[in-house]
């Protein structure tokens, strides 16, 4: 009897085990399938969409859609430099960059510090919302393989610039240029650049500056240091970093800026006006034009210079002949070679 019940409760227990297991593999594969639905089809990573995050209207060859070759290289660059430095290199993860972003969020307690990659965030704002729990970082990952097997670098870069939020309901960087320039994208200039770059991480917070038309202490170090990086990468010259520091305290002022350059015009001109206008002390110019004409008699009346010609003395007549003795020694000219400032 009692060995019965004993084989009768192996059994009941083999039936729950077996319903267990079948029901968890229903289950992880019902979580598979959901995971595999959530993966983008190749041809929707390559065609239209509106983007899962904000809603945005993404559509290469539309009119609102910015190709790479219209984007400024220096915005290239800088936001390359900015938000993920080995962009060309990696193949969708910066392991090196998560580590040092785990560390630091471990030894703080928060989460202070991500580690994505430009192609990570693009497939979430692609096709994910904002919601950070580990399925969604785990489809995120996916994702991200998905986007860098079927996109070439410049189209995934190309993407990410045309549906990211640079500040409040700015997204794209069509709408960033034109929102704080008042410029194309190709446009941009290296400051203006930067600035958009900086924005990146928190662009509700960052773009503070526009509104002020001042950079804040936090930004004028990180838009320097962006510049900076470019230079030490190769990516921007010397005279190019100088040219962009000089403007940091006026590019977010328009109209301090342009005056700025008409003083600096006026300026210009006037130091030009200045070098053409001749010199009253030059010795090429002579205030009383008589000197020339005096200068010109004394250097005939000068020893070596040629004979000087007999004037006649006031007590002779115009008509009266000289006396050929008065002719011995020319008139006017002493021994030593002097002028007889009497006789001129």
């Amino acid at each position: 009897m009692d060995e019965r019940k004993r084989d009768a409760g192996q059994v009941k227990f083999l039936k729950y085990f077996a319903l267990s297991f079948a029901v968890l593999l229903l289950g992880i594969f019902a979580v598979a399938f959901w995971i595999f639905l959530q993966i983008p089809s190749d041809k929707e990573i390559k065609g239209c969409l509106v983007t899962k995050m904000a809603g945005v209207n993404l559509c290469p060859g539309s009119k609102d859609y910015v190709p790479l070759s219209r984007i400024s290289p220096f915005l290239q660059r800088a936001v390359v430099m900015s938000e993920d430095g080995s962009f060309w290199t990696h193949k969708g993860f910066d392991w090196a960059e998560l580590e040092k972003s785990a560390q630091l969020n471990w030894q703080k307690g928060s989460y202070l510090r991500g580690g994505s990659t430009i192609t990570q965030q693009l497939a979430k704002n692609l096709f994910l919302t904002k919601d950070k729990t580990l399925t969604r970082k785990g489809i995120e990952a996916l994702i991200t393989i998905r986007l860098e097997e079927v996109l070439t670098k410049k189209e995934i870069l190309e993407r990410y610039l045309n549906v990211v939020e640079f500040g409040k309901d700015i997204y794209g960087i069509k709408a960033a240029a034109q929102n704080y320039f008042g410029k194309s994208p190709a446009e941009l200039d290296a400051v203006e650049s930067a600035f958009i770059a900086m924005l990146l991480p928190n662009p509700a917070k960052y773009s503070s500056s526009h509104q002020k038309k001042n950079l804040t202490n936090f930004g004028r170090k990180r838009v320097q240091k962006i510049l900076g990086d470019m230079v030490r990468a190769g990516k921007m010259s010397q005279d190019e970093y100088q040219a962009a520091v000089e403007r940091m305290d006026l590019f977010l002022n328009p109209e301090a800026e342009a005056e700025e350059l008409r003083l600096q015009e006026i300026l210009n001109r006037f130091e030009s006006t200045e070098e053409l206008s001749p010199d009253p002390m030059d010795g090429d110019i002579r205030e009383n034009p008589s000197e020339e004409q005096n200068e010109k008699d004394t250097e005939s009346a000068s020893p070596g210079q040629g004979s000087v010609q007999n004037v006649p003395h006031r007590s002779q007549g115009m008509g009266e002949r000289q006396n050929p003795s008065s002719m011995s020694e020319p008139v006017g000219e002493l021994p030593d070679g002097e002028v007889d400032s009497g006789d001129q």
